[in-house]
C-alpha cells in the first residue's frame, strides 16, 4: 500500500514530484479542502487529469491537517494505491431520500457487497444531513463487525453550507461511503475526548431527534445558559466549550454532543447529533493538556497494533477541538503526528461530527463531537 499526499495552496498544488508511484496506479483520492477550493477550476479538474484512473472523494472543512500541523485555507489529498485490496464506493444525496437520513444511510450500505469487506470510510454532508440517523441506518445493513470512521464535512466556523461529493459531482447533502476490500487490509480505530465532567447529571425531558427542548422540564435553553455564565452570550460559539455528554447504563464512554445552533424564540438547542428524551446526561468543559494527551493517545493507540510502520494514519478532529485550543491547535496536531516516523502519511480535517467504532466491541459505532478519531491503515 502507497499513501502519498499532495497539497493546495497559493493557487496550485504541490507535491507530484513526490509520488512513489505512476499516477496511473492510484485508484482513490480522499481530497479535504476549504469549500471555496473545492469549487476552484485548478483543485478537482487538475487531479482528474493527472489521475485519470483514480476516484475522487471530497469534503469541505473546518481547516485541513497535514505534514504535523494545522492549517486553512489549503487543499489536502491523500492518494491511494494498494497491492493487495480494493475498493467499491457508493454515494447519493439527502436530497434523493426525502432528507430521511437514516434511509439514505441503509441505501449506501446496501450497496456495498459485505463479502471480504475489511473496512467503510464514511465521509458526509455536514450540515443537512443528520449524523446519528445516518450512521445508525449503515451500522443496521452492514452489522457491527467491520470497522466503520469518518467524519461530517465543515465550513470553517460559519456552520451554513458544506460540500461534499465523488469526482466533479460536488454539493451540499452528499454522503460517500468508502468500503476497502480483502483480507491483507489492516485497520486500527481509536476515537479520544479529553473533556471532564462538570454539574448535577440531568435528564432530556423533551427533544425531537437533534433538537433538544427541555432538560428536567426546564427550558433548556435557559438552563443552558444559566451554566455558561458570561460565555452565554457569545452562544452558539461558546458552546464549543461546553458539550454535553450522554451517559449510558454500563457507566462506559459516554457519547458527546455539540450545539450547532441556537433558537432564541422556541428556546431550543439543535446539536449535530440525536438526543433522545430519558436520555441522562451531564455538562463537561474542556481542559487544554487532556485534549493535546488525548490526541498523542489516539495516536498511539491506533498504532499499537501494527509492527511495523503503517502506511496512513487518518485524522478526523472536531472543529470544537480546533476552537478551545487556539493558539495551541499545532500542538495537538505535533504529538499525534509524532507517534508516526516519516513512512506514515499523517493528515486529515477538522470535522462538523466524527464517526468511529469503539475498541469495546459493545459499543458500535457512532456519531461523537469533540472527539479526535485516528484510522490507520496499511496492507500487510
Amino acid at each position: 500500500m502507497n499513501a502519498d499526499q499532495l497539497v493546495f495552496e497559493n493557487g496550485s498544488w504541490s507535491g507530484f514530484d513526490q509520488l512513489r508511484r505512476p499516477a496511473s496506479d492510484y485508484c482513490l483520492l480522499l481530497v479535504f479542502a476549504e469549500k471555496s477550493l473545492l469549487q476552484h477550476p485548478e483543485v478537482i479538474p487538475a487531479l482528474q487529469v493527472v489521475f485519470p484512473s483514480a476516484k475522487i472523494a471530497s469534503v469541505s472543512t473546518a481547516g485541513e491537517i497535514y505534514n504535523k500541523q494545522s492549517h486553512e485555507n489549503t487543499a489536502v489529498c491523500i492518494a491511494l494505491h494498494f497491492e493487495h485490496s480494493q475498493i467499491e464506493i457508493a454515494n447519493d444525496s439527502i436530497a434523493s431520500f426525502n432528507n430521511d437520513s437514516k434511509t439514505l444511510g441503509k441505501s449506501l450500505a446496501s450497496r456495498l457487497p459485505v463479502e471480504n469487506l475489511s473496512y467503510v470510510l464514511v465521509l458526509s454532508d455536514g450540515h443537512i444531513v443528520n449524523g446519528s440517523d445516518l450512521i445508525s441506518g449503515v451500522i443496521e445493513v452492514l452489522g457491527t463487525d467491520i470497522p466503520v470512521s469518518g467524519g461530517m464535512a465543515g465550513d470553517g466556523d460559519q456552520f451554513s453550507q458544506t460540500l461534499s461529493g465523488l469526482n466533479d459531482e460536488i454539493a451540499p447533502g452528499n454522503v460517500i461511503l468508502i468500503g476497502f476490500y480483502g483480507n491483507r487490509l489492516q485497520v486500527s480505530i481509536s476515537v479520544q475526548r479529553g473533556f471532564s465532567f462538570f454539574g448535577p447529571e440531568r435528564m432530556v425531558t423533551k427533544s425531537e431527534k437533534n433538537v433538544l427542548f427541555e432538560i428536567d422540564g426546564e427550558n433548556a435553553l435557559e438552563l443552558y445558559k444559566r451554566y455558561l455564565g458570561p460565555f452565554a452570550s457569545e452562544l452558539p460559539s461558546s458552546a464549543l466549550l461546553f458539550p454535553i455528554a450522554i451517559l449510558n447504563e454500563a457507566e462506559t464512554e459516554p457519547l458527546v454532543r455539540t450545539i450547532l445552533s441556537i433558537d432564541e424564540s422556541k428556546g431550543s438547542m439543535t446539536f449535530a447529533g440525536n438526543l433522545p428524551e430519558g436520555s441522562r446526561i451531564r455538562l463537561m468543559r474542556s481542559n487544554l493538556n487532556q485534549l493535546i494527551e488525548k490526541a498523542k493517545t489516539g495516536g498511539e493507540e491506533a498504532a499499537h497494533h501494527f509492527s511495523r510502520p503503517p502506511a496512513l494514519a487518518l485524522v478526523m478532529n472536531c472543529v470544537g477541538r480546533k476552537t478551545i485550543l487556539q493558539s495551541r491547535k499545532n500542538e495537538e496536531i505535533e504529538e499525534l503526528a509524532n507517534v508516526f516516523d516519516s513512512h506514515t502519511k499523517v493528515a486529515g480535517f477538522y470535522t462538523y461530527g466524527e464517526f468511529s467504532s469503539w475498541e469495546n466491541p459493545a459499543l458500535v459505532c457512532d456519531l461523537h463531537n469533540q472527539t479526535v478519531v485516528v484510522t490507520v491503515m496499511d496492507e500487510i
